[in-house]
């Protein structure tokens, strides 16, 4: 939704090839509106489309409203948002959700921090009571937040009363099925969507965790205050994405903040949402799910004297989370789902053997699928039962792409196509996230616990990985550099795997970390597909009894085989010895997908359709009357 157009229907792709002379115009007229603090009132409309979230599709609470607004607004809030943040009251340190160089990751790391640093003070796990706000963007009082800016130094600006006029002179109306309502006049709320919206929000909400702080446990950690030099240790007792809030402590401390939460929340006109609440370690917890009995009301946790739900394990910002924190195998087992379900959507529309090609098939995977699956394991700590998990979960995907059965190997697409394992990929990831890590600023939350605790994930796990400890030092500089160094840590693995295997079908593939020529060359489908099956051994297949009635079929015996004419060997180009030929052909054909075509191209296509024909005797294939002639008459009309 974020480049979708507003009322206007001006999309941003129409104004770039004009932005250079639009600039000075709309500089000047953004100057007018900073000085009238008006705006066009087509700017002050947004259009409100429901997407659906979760659940039944006919309650209006499972969807979210996300508001549809003039690119011109948003070009203007974006101008204001270095104003709004030299201005804004300086956001609490538990607040992690959309600020700068801050993620939903590190928030999740955070709290997995925490429940430790607790554990190691205390000796049991803490209490964690996960809470979430009921229509929070539509039921902030706005007033809340010009109070707070204007106490905070901006009330003297003339950016504020542009800021509060538009925000409070909005009209809206809902799309529904290419129908839109009447426009109307929200009384509350904060358009989700704007570009400014998500600060506001954080400015809305600043005061809660420094009362929570109050009634903070014994044992909860303490950081250097944020705020200024002088104030000392704070203790970090909950944390804030948006939103989503996270409370930490004993079960004694947990119901008191959720007292304050419920007292803060009518003080400031919204309401949590006990329904989708949920307290994870409560001592309770575990005898309840045992037993009918349920906890007295005394030890009871609850928010407007509705008792939130306790469970064993609770997904907080796309993280499972269980008693001592991250869980990696919960992980796993929650991505399989979703991931099988969009790769099976895939499959049907053209992501298989009959429909795409196999390196699309394969580029689409790791563009739509994989990074499914990849969310969450920068700072997860992965056994070898999870690896193992995790590998699975790719290979029944890879397996998708080519047909194959559900234990068919999957190493020789993956070489072809160069898509590296998940382990692999999990430690690109954590050396991603460890570099990111160590240049974020010293008042950021993560870094505060870094330079606090005296073990922490990053140190003690994350950045053991092999692929982090073998960055050179210093580490490179830029994106493009790390990119080169992770390419030239895989070619040595490639290599190294390459020369120790014993599997023969991957020591006859090309020595080199590259796309097989074989999937990009100039090729019909069927031509193709004998050069895939021949790569991942399809062909020959099963050693069963070859119609020439010598021997099984097998790759030695299709050497000597009367049914494939033998002047097809001395065609190809020669190899050398203990290489089989056709293996060796395919190797040495050349990369680039300009590259001319070799000579013996027809003859090695001859070659894989005899075998073809040999492996599958009751189906009639019929002979291509001039093999390999795409990529010979596009190589003549190149020389012309």
């Amino acid at each position: 939704m974020r480049k979708a157009p507003g009322a206007d229907h001006i999309k941003a792709e129409m104004l770039k090839p004009i932005s250079t002379d639009l600039s000075f115009l709309l500089s000047w007229f953004f100057s007018l509106c900073w000085q009238w603090s008006y705006v066009p009132s087509l700017w002050r409309h947004a259009q409100v489309y429901p997407i659906f979230k979760k659940g039944g599709s006919s309650l209006p609470s499972n969807y979210r409203p996300i508001s549809l607004t003039s690119v011109f607004r948003k070009l203007l809030e974006l101008s204001l948002s270095p104003w709004l943040s030299s201005v804004s009251p300086p956001l609490d340190l538990a607040q992690g959700g959309f600020r700068p160089r801050r993620s939903a990751l590190d928030q999740a790391l955070c709290l997995h921090e925490l429940i430790q640093s607790y554990y190691r003070r205390s000796h049991r796990f803490p209490v964690v009571a996960f809470l979430d706000i009921k229509s929070a963007y539509d039921t902030v009082d706005r007033r809340v937040i010009w109070d707070a800016l204007s106490r905070s130094g901006a009330g003297s600006s003339p950016c504020l009363p542009l800021l509060v006029h538009l925000f409070d002179d909005v009209s809206v109306s809902v799309l529904v099925s290419n129908h839109s309502s009447a426009p109307f006049s929200p009384v509350t709320g904060v358009l989700q969507g704007s570009v400014l919206s998500p600060h506001l929000y954080s400015v809305y909400i600043n005061t809660l965790p420094a009362l929570l702080r109050q009634v903070a446990a014994p044992a909860t950690h303490l950081v250097p205050s944020s705020d200024s030099a002088d104030a000392g240790m704070v203790p970090v007792n909950s944390l804030l994405f948006a939103d989503d809030v996270a409370v930490i402590g004993s079960a004694k401390s947990v119901k008191e903040m959720l007292k304050l939460c419920e007292e803060h929340s009518l003080s400031l006109g919204y309401r949590w949402n006990p329904s989708k609440c949920a307290v994870l370690n409560h001592p309770q917890s575990s005898s309840s799910s045992s037993s009918s009995t349920l906890p007295s009301s005394s030890d009871r946790l609850q928010l407007y004297d509705t008792p939130l739900p306790l469970v064993d394990e609770f997904v907080y910002l796309g993280v499972p989370f269980v008693k001592s924190g991250l869980s990696a195998p919960s992980l796993v087992s929650l991505r399989s789902p979703g991931v099988l379900k969009v790769m099976a959507i895939l499959n049907k529309i053209g992501v298989n053997r009959q429909g795409f090609s196999l390196l699309l098939c394969s580029r689409l995977y790791a563009t739509f699928v994989r990074p499914k699956f990849e969310y969450g394991l920068a700072i997860s700590r992965m056994t070898a039962t999870d690896l193992k998990s995790i590998e699975n979960l790719q290979d029944r995907c890879l397996r998708l792409l080519v047909g194959g059965h559900r234990t068919s190997s999957t190493t020789i697409i993956k070489h072809i196509t160069t898509l590296p394992s998940m382990r692999h990929r999990i430690d690109v990831l954590i050396t991603r996230y460890c570099l990111r890590a160590r240049s974020l600023p010293s008042s950021c939350l993560l870094s505060l616990l870094s330079t606090t605790l005296p073990v922490s994930r990053i140190k003690i796990h994350l950045e053991k990985n092999p692929l982090f400890m073998a960055l050179p030092s210093p580490a490179p500089s830029s994106d493009t550099r790390l990119k080169a160094f992770f390419r030239q840590y895989r070619e040595r693995q490639v290599i190294s795997i390459l020369t120790s295997t014993t599997q023969v079908l991957l020591r006859a593939c090309r020595p080199a970390l590259v796309v097989d020529p074989i999937l990009y060359v100039p090729a019909t489908r069927a031509e193709r597909s004998l050069l895939v099956r021949w790569r991942l051994g399809w062909l020959p297949g099963k050693p069963e009894d070859c119609p020439c009635g010598r021997d099984r079929r097998s790759r030695r015996h299709f050497l000597e085989c009367d049914l494939i004419p033998s002047f097809l060997w001395s065609d190809l180009p020669r190899c050398p010895e203990g290489s089989y030929p056709i293996d060796f052909a395919l190797s040495s054909l050349p990369l680039g997908r300009s590259a001319r075509c070799p000579p013996w191209w027809s003859s090695l296509l001859l070659m894989l359709w005899y075998i073809q024909r040999l492996c599958r005797p009751d189906r009639y294939y019929a002979i291509d009357s001039s093999p390999g002639a795409l990529w010979y008459s596009r190589s003549a009309r190149r020389s012309d």
